[in-house]
Parts: structure tokens; C-alpha cells; sequence
């Protein structure tokens, strides 16, 4: 697929959805793009409010989404540079990224100034946005929440070849982060499946380089491993410019929970710089490659820095520079580092991509477990979600709407993987295939998270961010998997796409709806009412999930009910609020509970459509007997979960003792490097590789412990 080609199908999916949900292409865009830009990681619970208002001089105060860093201390703001243009792309030229940037820096000092409430009525939620960002800017840099600004400007224009520097002035004494994205950055960074790739010169920071010692790891390894020392100046100074892009994902997401500074590690940084190296665990970081100096000594570039254990350490010494605490500087400061380098390359295959990801995570999860990073952190490699996309490349949709052939709901395990199947195919095959994969029939792993958690009546949790939502639902299916791992069949991935279906169908019934205000908070309606619908259910009925599944919509009934609901769970959600923001308080238990305590009875109407819960329950039984492929599943699961580190041990050992054929042992061992390439083993795969088990272990072998 060619950029073309990707912008045109871009707007047509924007224009269908508009007129789908009754909004406009516009909306559609900048919801898109900040989900995209969520995804790999750019942006942590995005917020679209378009906000537009004169201010002093005339000068246009205005952004379309904002956004909390809590990793970086950041302030994120974001503008929308739109135009509903399909076949000619305008130029994004430096006049108007200046003009982008100067509305969001405009609200900002006006808000810090406290003078938003001159340039719009009491009742609008710019105001109560302005307040937040004043309370958290603060009156000094002693007393903030906020260490660094980011502004994001997200577009669908072509860049001017104009635009050679993005840099800006430190704002309120603080760093300032400009983020242009159009069509071809976002092309591109899904194209390759990856985040864009950072690339660090340390002489670019004034560092010769960094002394490191290799360490002989012997031969076969995949990757190198050194010891080095970091100066603590060159550390906070990357991290000043990058901020949390150097952060690997789950390390990120462990900050956002637990970012206070731990009191120790400032202490050693204002007053005893000298002692750092010594009272400091150090970090941990996993590179793609490096580059030495002449002589061997230093490493002077690092390709795709992340840092996997230590970003505590690092924020630490860079809030340091920004709040001027180091008294005594940091030229004496030296943070210990072990560094693993993967010698991998930037046009990596889609295997050796999953393959990286696997061991960085798998480097992550041991580095950050004396922190107690929950499974649920990197439960992304979890065995459910190649179950989950077996499953939906084999149980195709009933044909709907007059269409004359079945769909099939496509589950992403990987980001970007819709598009990449389509990157190798002619126009004819492609056409093909987005007839059997509508777009509109992708789930992501987080989309199922949240609309799966409305049905299981945690509404609260779906109001947090995508991250901490999708580790609750992680510990739920986490469950599931170990006590009744024959539930996830094809019954299991209906009532799943069922549930996207409810939720999008309200999603869109609400945003149409006469009583909703613009820029309303249709975020924590929707689930909210769901969950409160569950809730009201007796005991012994369901919603008819069957019915939904069959005609690939909620039924006129269940819509009426939704609707009259939602318009309820509006109110409340703004009494709650009692002139707060509403998704802050959403997020809460108490509001939850006091939504379960509210009084609303259903129609009778609508509860004689629901399903008797018995007749489900016998449906899900026969589905957990009659699945044949699920149990394929589940021996290519466990076969999985053992990891390729435990395979490549009974291959050597059996090599070793010459106990099985060249044949049987070059079998394992093909399992082994198929479980690193991240792929689950078939069936016959499984039953071949339990034949020679069995051989094995009757030769007195004995299969080492999991």
C-alpha cells in the first residue's frame, strides 16, 4: 500500500463513520489519530475537547484534546489540523504549525494567569479545564505537578519540506516538547509495526561517550551484554529531550502508578552527588545497536534506547535539572548501567520484530520484578490472545444488511496487523480482503478490555486509561485461562464481539441523541449505563447475546432501554460532578457504588426479550464440549507457555545423551525457534512433539521442571 492509497482509504473511513454516527469527519480524525498515537505509545489517556475562544488582542485561545503524562510530569496538549480533502493533500507549512502552537500556548499562560473565566461563560468546561491546569502548574516549580509541556499537532496534511526545526523556548521555566504527526508519520510508524526509533550521539549532549565493560556471555547468545558508567548529566539530559519515549512501555506504566520520587534517591542527588554510584541500583537498558569509539573504549551512539528497569532513577535526576536542586551539580554524579544489546536491524520482518518485542519484555518482566510489576503489565504476550486470533480468523459472521457473503471480526494480537496483511496484496485481493475484514470489524486488545468490562460491570476501571483498565481485564482473563481455560471457545468470542457491538451501538446512540451537548462526556456514559443495565438484570435472564451475535446489532428493545438509561446516567454522572469534571470523578468506586444504589426500574417491555440464563449456560456448555479446536488450542497453548528457553534445554539435553534420533531432536529444536518467532505450535506439531516426549521419557529421560 502506497501513501496515496492509505490517504484516500483514511478520509472514506472518516466520512463513513461521520455519517454513521452522526458527527463530522473532523471528529472522527482527531479520535482516530489519538487512539493511534495512545497505541505506540505517544500519548497516555487522551482527552478530545475542542475548546476555541478569543482572548486579549484578539488572539484565538484554542486545542482539541489535552492529556497527563504522568511519567514525564508532562502537560500535553494537542491541535487538530484538518481537512476533508481526499484526493489532494495540503500543505502543513511553518505559518501554521506557529499559528497551531501559538492557540494552545495562548490558553495555557491565559490559564496559568487565571484569566480564562473573561472569555467564556461559567458553564463551559473550558473553564474548569483552565483551573485544573493553573492547580497543577502551580505558583513555583517547588510546588508543581507539572515539569515539562508537550504540544502535539496532529494533521492530515503533507509536511512542507519548509519545516526543518521544531524547537521551542522553555515556557513557565520548563522544557517544551513540539510533536508534529500527519498521514505519512502515522503510514509509516504502523507500516513497520513499530514505534518510531530513537537514535541518541552522545556527543550531542556533551559526552565523549560511555565507558563500558563486555561481558562474555559465550557462545550462541543472542544478543551482548555490558557493564558501563552513565554520567548522571548526560542521563537526565536525554531524558529532557525524549522524556518517556525512552521509557519501555511497562516500565512507563509503572511510573504513571507509582511516580513519586523516592526521597532517597533526590536526597543523594541535591547533597552527595559523589555517593550515587554507590547508593544507586543503576538501570537497566536494551538497545537495538551500538556504535563504539576508535578505540573501542566508549559507546557514542545508541540506536532505540529504551530503558527496561531505572526510570525512577532517571526521571529523578532530570526533575532535579528542571526544579535547579542540584546544588552541587552533577559532574561528579555516575548512575551504574547494564546495557543488553540485540544487534537487530531497522527493516526487521514481522518476525523478527515480535521476536524483539518478546525479549525485551521477557528482560523487563525479570528486571522489574523486585517492583512487583503485575503479570498483568505485560499481559499483551499472553497465550489468550493468539486463542483469541485463532478464533477470529476461523468463526466468520452471519451475513447482514443484504450482504451476500460472511464477515470476519478481525482481532488484533499485534498493532497495525490489519493493515500489514494488505501491504503485499493487488487492489483486486485487497478489495477482497476488506470485504471479508470490514475495518470497521477490528478489535484491538484494548477495545475489547473496555466493552468487555462494561458487560462484567466495572465501569469505573473502564474510565481509567487504557493501560489500567486493559491490566484489570488482564487479571480477569488471566483467571478464566487457569480455572476454566475450556470457556475461551467460539461461544466465548461471540458474546466478546457482542459486547463491542453493544457498546459502539450506544456509543452512537447517544452521541445522536437531542439531550447530549457537544463535547460531552460520552466516554463514561456509555459504560456507566451499560454496567447499570447488568446490574438491573434478574438473576436468572441475560441479555439475548444469541440475537445480537445472529443479526450483528442490539435489538429495538435493548436500544430503547440504553437510551432512556443513558439519558439517567447523564444526569448523575453531572450531579456527581457537582461542577467538577466528570471523567475524574467516574474514575472512582464510591461514584460506581453510588450509581448501583440509584433507583430505576426496567420496562417490561425489555425484559421480556431477555434470554433465559439456563438456556446460555447449556449453549456454553455444548460450545466447551463440541470445540474441537479449542482443545488443538489449549495442547498448542501449554506446549507455549513452557517458553522456548524450556525446549531449547530438552533439545541439548537429549542431544547430549544421544538417547533419540537426529530427526526427533531437530524436531524440538525447530519448536523451540518457533515459540521465539512468537508463533503458537499446531495441532500436529503438538502431537508430534508429545510422541517423541513419550520416547524419550521411556529412555529414561526425565523432562526437566517448568
Amino acid at each position: 500500500m502506497e501513501i496515496e492509497e492509505y490517504r484516500q482509504q483514511f478520509i472514506d473511513e472518516l466520512r463513513f463513520n461521520a455519517e454513521h454516527e452522526g458527527t463530522e469527519p473532523e471528529t472522527q480524525f482527531i479520535e482516530k489519530t489519538l487512539n493511534d498515537l495512545e497505541e505506540i505509545g505517544e500519548l497516555n489517556d487522551p482527552i478530545p475537547m475542542s475548546v476555541e475562544m478569543r482572548g486579549p488582542r484578539n488572539r484565538i485561545l484554542a486545542f482539541d484534546a489535552y492529556a497527563y503524562d504522568e511519567a514525564d510530569g508532562a502537560l500535553v496538549l494537542i491541535a487538530s489540523d484538518f481537512t476533508n480533502q481526499r484526493d489532494i493533500a495540503p500543505t502543513l507549512t511553518n505559518t501554521r504549525i506557529e499559528e497551531l502552537y501559538g492557540r494552545m500556548l495562548n490558553f495555557v499562560e491565559e490559564s496559568v494567569q487565571g484569566n480564562i473565566s473573561k472569555y467564556c461563560d461559567d458553564s463551559d468546561p473550558a473553564l474548569l479545564i483552565a483551573n485544573e491546569f493553573r492547580k497543577k502548574i502551580g505558583k513555583g516549580m517547588l510546588s508543581t505537578e507539572i515539569l515539562r509541556f508537550k504540544f502535539f499537532i496532529i494533521s492530515n496534511a503533507t509536511l512542507s519540506k519548509q519545516v526543518k526545526n521544531l524547537s521551542k523556548p522553555d515556557l513557565l521555566e520548563r522544557p517544551v516538547e513540539l510533536n508534529v504527526w500527519t498521514l505519512e508519520r502515522f503510514f509509516q510508524t504502523f507500516a513497520s509495526n513499530s514505534s518510531e526509533i530513537i537514535e541518541i550521539d552522545t556527543a550531542d549532549f556533551g559526552c565523549q561517550g560511555i565507558q563500558c565493560l563486555k561481558a562474555d556471555l559465550g557462545q550462541g547468545s543472542e544478543y551482548d551484554a555490558y557493564l558501563g558508567i552513565v554520567p548522571g548529566k548526560f542521563l537526565a539530559d536525554i531524558y529532557l529531550k525524549y522524556g518517556s519515549k525512552l521509557l519501555q512501555g511497562n516500565v512507563r506504566a509503572f511510573l504513571s502508578v507509582r511516580g513519586k520520587v523516592n526521597k532517597g534517591i533526590r536526597d543523594t542527588i541535591i547533597n552527595h552527588p559523589e555517593n550515587f554510584f554507590t547508593f544507586n541500583n543503576g538501570i537497566a537498558i536494551v538497545a537495538r545497536s551500538v556504535t563504539f569509539s576508535p578505540d573501542g573504549s566508549r559507546i557514542v551512539h545508541f540506536k532505540d534506547p529504551q530503558i527496561i528497569n531505572g526510570g525512577q532513577t532517571t526521571a529523578s535526576l532530570a526533575n532535579a535539572i528542571i526544579k535547579k536542586e542540584a546544588r552541587y551539580g552533577m559532574d561528579t554524579l555516575f548512575v551504574p548501567m547494564k546495557l543488553t544489546v540485540l544487534n537487530v536491524e531497522n527493516d526487521m520482518s514481522e518476525e523478527q520484530v515480535e521476536q524483539y518485542n518478546t525479549i525485551t519484555k521477557t528482560i523487563s518482566q525479570c528486571a522489574n520484578s523486585q517492583n512487583a510489576v503485575s503479570d498483568a503489565d505485560f499481559f499483551s504476550n499472553h497465550p489468550f490472545h493468539v486463542m483469541m486470533e485463532k478464533l477470529s480468523r476461523k468463526v466468520m459472521a452471519p451475513p447482514v444488511d443484504g450482504n451476500p457473503f460472511q464477515t470476519i471480526w478481525f482481532y488484533e494480537r499485534s498493532r497495525g496487523k490489519w493493515e500489514q496483511e494488505q501491504m503485499k496484496l493487488t487492489v483486486a485481493q485487497k478489495k477482497k480482503f476488506c470485504e471479508m475484514h470490514p475495518k470497521n470489524q477490528v478489535i484491538k486488545k484494548e477495545k475489547l478490555a473496555k466493552c468487555y468490562n462494561a458487560i462484567l460491570m466495572n465501569p469505573n476501571q473502564v474510565c481509567q486509561s487504557s493501560a489500567i483498565n486493559f491490566n484489570r481485564f488482564a487479571s480477569v482473563i488471566e483467571k478464566i485461562y487457569e480455572e476454566q481455560r475450556d470457556s475461551i471457545n467460539e461461544d466465548f468470542f461471540k458474546k466478546c464481539v457482542s459486547s463491542v457491538i453493544l457498546f459502539d451501538s450506544l456509543d452512537s446512540l447517544v452521541g445522536k441523541a437531542s439531550w447530549y451537548p457537544k463535547g460531552g462526556n460520552k466516554a463514561q456514559i456509555v459504560p456507566y449505563t451499560i454496567s447499570k443495565l447488568m446490574t438491573l438484570i434478574p438473576k436468572d435472564r441475560d441479555l439475548d447475546w444469541h440475537y445480537i451475535w445472529q443479526k450483528q446489532s442490539i435489538y429495538p428493545e435493548l436500544a430503547e432501554e440504553l437510551l432512556k438509561l443513558a439519558y439517567v446516567t447523564h444526569n448523575f454522572l453531572m450531579d456527581q460532578a457537582n461542577g467538577g469534571i466528570v471523567r475524574t470523578i467516574s474514575r472512582t468506586q464510591a461514584v460506581w457504588k453510588n450509581f448501583q444504589d440509584y433507583k430505576y426500574t426496567l420496562s417490561d417491555k425489555f425484559i421480556e426479550t431477555l434470554a433465559s440464563m439456563a438456556e446460555n449456560k447449556a449453549v456454553a456448555q455444548s460450545a466447551k464440549k463440541a470445540h474441537k479446536f479449542n482443545s488443538d488450542v489449549d495442547a498448542s497453548v501449554e506446549v507455549f507457555k513452557l517458553g522456548a528457553q524450556y525446549w531449547m534445554k530438552v533439545y541439548n539435553d537429549l542431544v547430549k545423551e544421544t538417547v533419540l534420533s537426529y530427526g526427533d531432536c531437530s524436531f524440538i529444536k525447530g519448536i523451540a525457534d518457533y515459540i521465539t518467532r512468537g508463533n503458537l505450535p499446531s495441532a500436529s506439531q503438538c502431537k508430534r512433539l508429545l510422541k517423541i516426549v513419550a520416547k524419550a521419557e521411556d529412555k529414561g529421560y526425565i523432562m526437566p521442571n517448568e
